[in-house]
């Protein structure tokens, strides 16, 4: 039976298959989680463009947070190291996004591909974050917009336990460190470094939390925004959420990237080089790999 999230990380060279055969869409059903994805895709609602030609979902799942974007952008392009998440991903939209398989890490896209970037519950899997940080950068063109997510490494119950028993890990530091089988926490200040040096702003946050006893009190009262949205901006703020969910804007760059078909803005993720597309996929001019598309999607994970 399939699990509803990894137990372990896969091989370094095969990481981008951590969530293959995973039924991560059950995980967002189990009772009270549903809470916590409604705060999160209005929070994420707010946070991208109103509107905008190229968005893409790194790291997408089934298409989960699809209702966020899709109607907004001219072109929506869905990424996952998943081919099963990206099975269902298709299930659910259709073809109203591009799917593309690939690795955070090695992107197949050319500069400036994207007005808008998202990638949500993703970096915690992520030791390599600056290499993840370049990579987001290189795709966005000038201006645009990253929406981001990661565990909070210092959030005030990462800290009590750490008083409590020295176990779980120094907050305090800025290293991130790994909380459970597939999860990695990281520091607000190291992620924030990160950034400036990949070339973004100084991240925004806002904070994800949910306190069931208090919804269900809430829910009684007929609240018309998620529970945990009002504080949402506080505990983004003053940084001790659990979970932080980060705006940030590409800075320097190249202006958005012509092309109206998906293909003309695809390239190799092993060197960059220019793909040519026949019956069997896409051929790499320069390192000859080729890279097949299977039932509609894109596979680039190398």
């Amino acid at each position: 039976m399939a699990k509803s999230l990894p137990d372990k990380f896969p091989p370094a060279e095969k990481s981008f298959s951590l969530y293959e055969d995973i039924e991560y869409q059950e995980y967002w059903e189990e009772p009270g989680l549903d809470r916590l994805d409604a705060l999160e895709q209005h929070l994420i609602t707010e946070l991208l463009p109103a509107s905008g030609r190229s968005i893409i979902d790194l790291g997408c799942g089934y298409g989960r947070l699809a209702p966020c974007y899709v109607d907004r952008f001219e072109r929506v392009v869905l990424c996952d190291g998943s081919l099963s998440l990206l099975h269902g991903a298709r299930e659910t939209l259709g073809d109203r996004a591009v799917l593309v398989a690939a690795d955070v890490t090695r992107l197949p896209f050319k500069p400036a591909s994207f007005d808008a970037v998202l990638t949500i519950r993703v970096l915690q899997h992520i030791q390599n974050l600056e290499c993840a940080f370049e990579e987001a950068h290189r795709i966005l063109a000038r201006d645009g917009t990253f929406v981001f997510s990661y565990h909070n490494k210092s959030n005030p119950h990462r800290v009590l336990r750490y008083l409590a028993d020295r176990s779980s890990g120094n907050p305090f530091t800025l290293e991130s460190v790994p909380v459970w089988a597939t999860l990695i926490s990281h520091h607000p200040r190291r992620v924030g470094a990160l950034m400036r040096e990949a070339g973004f702003s100084d991240p925004e946050y806002c904070g994800t939390v949910v306190v069931n006893a208090l919804a269900n009190i809430t829910d009684r009262l007929g609240r018309k925004s998620p529970s945990g949205a009002s504080w949402a901006q506080l505990m983004g703020r003053l940084r001790i959420a659990p979970w932080l969910i980060g705006q940030s804007f590409s800075q320097g760059g190249s202006e958005l990237a012509p092309g109206d078909d998906a293909s003309e803005i695809l390239a190799c993720p092993a060197c960059h080089g220019d793909l040519s597309r026949s019956d069997r996929g896409f051929g790499c001019s320069a390192c000859t790999r080729m890279y097949p598309i299977e039932d509609g999607i894109f596979d680039f994970r190398v």
